[in-house]
């Protein structure tokens, strides 16, 4: 095997650098949804950041807490054999991220195209979320 088929460590590569035996590892949906998520909550985290102190810990952090709670699940889901429970409790916890985001909104914390934005970004997790429940529950 030549050099530029090892990496740093030594250890051998497939062409590309991807992994030997030639396969392409694609990002499957559970990674992409946990993705999606991860992006929605660094989102999340910046709105809440500019939001006025009187406010910022009662609605604001338990957005954030609860955006973190589903990144985490989705994540946990993606590692683990036995995910309903764990898509469940992500898709909960999505509804209650979507009712703060109206809470939010209503006190005007966020304006009407923001809360649109978060709407139709949980909407398609949501979507993704509904698909990889239905994929794993008919196994």
């Amino acid at each position: 095997m030549s050099d530029n088929e090892k990496d740093k460590s030594g250890s051998p590569r497939g062409p590309g650098g991807a992994a030997p035996g030639g396969q392409k590892f694609e990002r499957s949906e559970p990674a992409a949804i946990a993705l999606q998520m991860e992006d929605l909550t660094v989102w999340v985290v910046e709105r809440v950041a500019k939001m006025p102190r009187e406010h910022k810990f009662a609605v604001g952090d338990k957005l954030v807490e609860t955006c973190l709670d589903v990144t985490t699940l989705l994540v946990e889901a993606s590692f683990v054999r036995e995910k309903v429970g764990l898509l469940a409790r992500a898709s909960r916890g999505l509804t209650r991220a979507r009712v703060l985001v109206r809470i939010a909104q209503r006190l005007a914390l966020l304006s009407a195209e923001q809360r649109e934005h978060f709407a139709e970004r949980s909407l398609a997790i949501g979507r993704m979320l509904g698909g990889w429940t239905r994929a794993v529950a008919s196994r």
